[in-house]
């Protein structure tokens, strides 16, 4: 776990991490959440719908996001503010996604940071964009 204070962070910093959407996470998304849509669950159901496999579940992608804030950049002293995500292109069971963050903006007087958040499939299509805020516990 990387760990950033306020002071080493600055516009420009970026991290990117590497992450498959497995069959095991989508499950356990399911268990978790309830969200059993057959969609997410049943790869004949997703097929009969165009796609060739199962659609993860957005939230899902998104949390991958709060991972690589909260042990990478900042990482450890850091608290999810806010975060909006728009949903690009499905992701689909068994991909790669690689997601990165980058520092846009730091806010000196309430020590935030605004970070540009991007997921991109193993195809180098843009899946999800967004942006988060986070604030330092320390």
């Amino acid at each position: 776990m990387e760990t950033l204070t306020f002071a080493q962070t600055a516009p420009g910093d970026r991290r990117e991490v590497t992450i498959p959407v497995s069959p095991e996470a989508l499950a356990a998304f399911a268990a978790l959440t309830g969200d059993v849509n057959p969609l997410h669950t049943d790869p004949a159901f997703a097929r009969e719908r165009g796609f060739p496999a199962r659609v993860a579940h957005g939230m899902l992608v998104s949390s991958y996001f709060s991972a690589l804030v909260g042990t990478m950049l900042p990482g450890r002293d850091c608290l999810l503010q806010s975060a909006k995500f728009d949903f690009k292109r499905p992701v689909l069971e068994g991909e790669a996604l690689t997601f990165s963050v980058e520092v846009l903006q730091k806010v000196e007087a309430v020590r935030v940071l605004v970070l540009d958040a991007k997921a991109v499939g193993p195809d180098g299509t843009l899946r999800v964009s967004g942006r988060m805020q986070v604030g330092f516990t320390s």
